[in-house]
């Protein structure tokens, strides 16, 4: 099962409008699980699309790390 494109774009919209401060001050398991929280804020998710959504997210953890380093730069 895959996640729909406009998950994924309200998820990276979510990391790019979110307080850096706050996304690099959390560990990966809580980053992943605020991120699912605010998406799940937009979109009534699966257990199926939020286990695929958190590897999503795990797999992506040091680049949203860098994103939010870039803003506090």
């Amino acid at each position: 099962m895959d996640l729909e494109t406009k998950i994924i774009r309200v998820f990276w919209s979510l990391v790019e409008t979110s307080n850096p401060y706050s996304l690099l001050k959390l560990s990966d398991c809580e980053l992943i699980q605020q991120l699912i929280d605010e998406v799940e804020r937009v979109f009534s998710l699966s257990s199926d699309e939020s286990k695929i959504l958190a590897q999503y997210i795990g797999s992506r953890t040091v680049l949203i790390r860098d994103l939010a380093y870039s803003k506090v730069d």
